[in-house]
């Protein structure tokens, strides 16, 4: 036995026998680097003094109460949907037609498309910021609500097209055939067969690009002018100019919307085919 083998047999046996131990660690070490902050941001929004007084001297919630009666907060919401909400029914158009081109056909450009579709994911968020306010605000001249709703459709669409293009992968093309067998045509098969058996994809995608779009600053605060701003670009204001545990509240606000969205998209889609992507 050489001088290596009898310096690592020792920690290789020790690593069989408590394999099982440290991969429970490292689960449990990197779920609490995860959420450990997020618990403790939770945890302040009930604090009673300052933002960062850790741990707080008395729990309330009057935090809540400031941030549902401040009016500024809720037109924030209001904007912010007015932007999702559109943004999020184009994203879903679009990348379920991009889906369904990949999937079903052969063209000349066909990987391109399916390249660009998912390219700003890796396109760092400045730049493309940078880019966007050059193009939209400058060369075009869009209004300001067009721009940032088109931003928007530009960071969602890799998302949710990453979502609903597995969801046609896996569908059984035979029930297509079928209906064209029976006399449908290339529309009636897509809206009464193939539509309903990937619309839980659908729905996730959708969910999930809301989230996204709810939650951008970057994408917005580079596009959007001087108007009333979205929730994220407000919490920024808030933390710059007059930093009170509210900005933990409205954050307690973000979390659970992203959770509820999220945990509604795993729940309506196959993510482990996304993997196998």
């Amino acid at each position: 036995m050489s001088a290596i083998d009898r310096v690592t047999d020792p920690f290789e046996r020790f690593t069989q026998a408590h394999a099982s131990r440290m991969a429970s660690l490292v689960v449990v070490t990197v779920l609490a680097f995860l959420w450990l902050p997020i618990g403790v941001l939770v945890f302040m929004s009930f604090a009673d003094g300052g933002v960062l007084s850790f741990p707080p001297d008395e729990l309330t919630l009057r935090w809540y109460r400031v941030f549902l009666s401040n009016d500024a907060a809720l037109d924030a919401i209001v904007t912010t949907l007015t932007i999702s909400v559109p943004a999020t029914g184009i994203t879903v158009a679009l990348s379920t037609m991009i889906a369904y081109a990949v999937d079903r056909y052969v063209f000349p450009g066909r990987n391109w498309l399916q390249l660009l579709s998912t390219l700003p994911i890796i396109v760092p968020l400045v730049v493309t910021g940078v880019a966007m306010v050059l193009f939209f605000n400058g060369t075009l001249g869009l209004p300001d609500y067009v721009s940032v709703v088109i931003a928007h459709v530009i960071r969602t669409i890799p998302f949710a097209t990453l979502v609903i293009l597995p969801t046609f992968m896996s569908f059984d093309r035979g029930l297509e055939e079928a209906s064209k067998d029976l006399g449908a045509d290339e529309f009636e098969t897509f809206r009464q067969v193939t539509l309903p058996n990937v619309f839980p994809g659908v729905v996730a995608g959708g969910l999930l690009a809301f989230t996204l779009s709810f939650n951008e600053f970057v994408y917005t605060y580079f596009v959007k002018g001087s108007g009333d701003p979205t929730l994220p670009v407000y919490i920024w204001n808030q933390i710059r100019y007059n930093v009170t545990p509210e900005v933990n509240v409205i954050s307690v606000v973000f979390l659970g919307v992203a959770v509820s969205m999220v945990l509604a998209a795993v729940s309506l889609t196959r993510v482990d085919l996304i993997a196998r992507r």
